[in-house]
């Protein structure tokens, strides 16, 4: 995907553009000539707009795109179709060309510090939290929520100035630990700032198992999973069904020693009240 653009941003001459040449190679203008918009961020083509619009054109056999693409305009993937006839009587000629638009993306620095804004994003790498589409787990949904509504939008875990307070605390951590006192981040060695982040990402962890106790993603003993055996073989299987194939055994061991433990200690009182 070579070509990037924004919601609401308005094409011209430069940028979504076609050339028609005849067999030596001169520009030419065809007999018929049009061209549709189409958003692909699902896979599956949706017209945007009017079909077969007329393109503005350069001169001759130069034509391009003259639409602003819709301010509310999906994420991902486009392609823009023409089509054209060379003669009355040519058949009809296809060419896709693919696109892609992007979110704009406003830059704003939590900590109005260069040493702040490089730990910050250092340490969302760190975290897998850098790309949250490509290393989603159990991760909500952002307030976007579906495109087309089919995919899901996953937003970050933390934001910035979340992390920011976790590196702040992790440096608080060193000036805890004497000698070595009187640290900001300003004054931080760059030696340490691995070590640092380190910190960070563990009180950023810890925050998140906070939700995740408070059964965030939760689940229950007849929840079905898909379980493949080494051959292959899928099954339908509950939680409660797997870890009884799994630790049933040692559970029906472990209730035993308890059981003739009980039984031993009750025998051992009764004995003493005689």
């Amino acid at each position: 995907m070579a070509v990037v653009f924004y919601p609401g941003q308005t094409l011209g001459q430069d940028d979504l553009k076609i050339s028609i040449r005849d067999c030596s190679g001169q520009y030419v203008d065809p007999f018929y000539i049009r061209y549709s918009l189409f958003d692909n961020t699902t896979g599956v083509e949706v017209l945007i707009g009017p079909p077969d619009r007329i393109p503005a054109t350069t001169g001759t056999g130069q034509f391009y795109v003259n639409a602003t693409l819709p301010l509310d305009s999906n994420i991902g993937d486009w392609v823009v179709r023409w089509n054209f006839r060379e003669t009355a009587t040519s058949p009809l000629v296809q060419v896709a060309q693919e696109f892609a638009l992007v979110k704009i993306e406003v830059i704003k620095s939590v900590t109005n510090n260069d040493t702040g804004d490089l730990l910050v994003r250092r340490l969302r790498i760190l975290l897998r939290d850098n790309a949250p589409d490509r290393n989603y787990r159990f991760r909500p949904g952002s307030s976007e929520k579906f495109i087309q509504a089919q995919a899901q939008v996953f937003g970050y875990i933390w934001e910035d100035y979340e992390l920011y307070e976790y590196v702040l605390m992790a440096i608080d951590m060193f000036n805890t630990a004497p000698p070595v006192t009187g640290i900001d981040i300003n004054n931080m060695p760059d030696r340490w700032r691995s070590t640092l982040l380190m910190r960070a990402a563990g009180m950023a962890c810890g925050a998140l198992s906070v939700n995740w106790i408070n059964d965030e993603f939760s689940v229950v003993g007849d929840e079905l999973i898909t379980v493949k055996d080494l051959e292959g073989q899928e099954y339908q299987l509950s939680f409660q069904d797997l870890f009884d194939i799994i630790y049933g055994d040692m559970m029906k061991e472990v209730q035993r020693r308890v059981r003739e433990e009980f039984l031993e200690d009750l025998e051992k009182i009764e004995n003493e009240n005689i």
